[in-house]
């Protein structure tokens, strides 16, 4: 738990770095994007923040956290026109629009790195929850069959992007190679079979529950019961 707690904090400050990397993108895309006017068409940085505002970003949280920053960096949706218009320009402003262009695809880039950045964070967080005493983990539910009160033994977690849900529901969505939030709409993750943890294989480092203490977690403590 000491070891993911040290993981978590690394990922949370990974996340900061980039949401401020990602904030200032945004904020000069949007200062170019005022700078050149009207230049006939929509441009990729328009294109960027309508599909962000409309569609998202592919994970729910995610979606949130880019939009707070297009609202704080006053990036706003701009109406698409029925046809692009003939407008001629100089060569000076087709360089711009070129630039202006290309710095769109570093802010997708960094939108799409803060998108795997919370994903993972998400999941440490999880794993480490679930290193704490019984009377500390969060509740599970499973969005796919609605259960509450998951106990843990039941419960499985996805290391592609953090989510949970019980053990069934959350192979059967990995079997189908998405998500177990996917059909919410909440997270379009790629899943696979092989990034299906079962929460009870992570350990437990309280020694005082039940009486017994899982310090390495269950795979380690079973290759030592062979050796023993």
């Amino acid at each position: 738990m000491k070891a993911c707690d040290v993981i978590v904090k690394e990922r949370q400050k990974q996340l900061d770095d980039c949401k401020v990397e990602l904030r200032k993108a945004i904020a000069e895309g949007v200062k170019r994007e005022n700078k050149l006017g009207d230049v006939g068409q929509e441009s990729m940085f328009t294109e960027y923040i309508r599909i962000c505002r409309t569609e998202g970003v592919d994970d729910q949280e995610a979606t949130e956290v880019t939009r707070q920053i297009l609202d704080e960096v006053g990036a706003r949706s701009v109406k698409v026109k029925g046809k692009n218009q003939d407008v001629q320009l100089t060569e000076k402003v087709k360089a711009a629009v070129w630039e202006h262009r290309e710095r769109t695809h570093d802010i997708r880039r960094l939108t799409k790195e803060m998108v795997g950045r919370i994903r993972s964070l998400r999941y440490f967080t999880v794993v480490r929850d679930l290193q704490k005493h019984a009377s500390k983990r969060p509740s599970i539910s499973c969005p796919s069959c609605g259960r509450d009160n998951i106990p843990v033994e039941d419960a499985a977690v996805l290391s592609s992007c953090g989510h949970m849900g019980c053990r069934t529901c959350v192979r059967a969505s990995a079997e189908r190679e998405e998500c177990v939030y996917a059909s919410s709409g909440a997270c379009k993750s790629a899943a696979r079979v092989l990034n299906v943890v079962h929460a009870d294989t992570l350990g437990e480092d309280d020694v005082e529950h039940n009486g017994r203490g899982k310090h390495f977690g269950m795979k380690l403590e079973k290759v030592i019961e062979l050796i023993k």
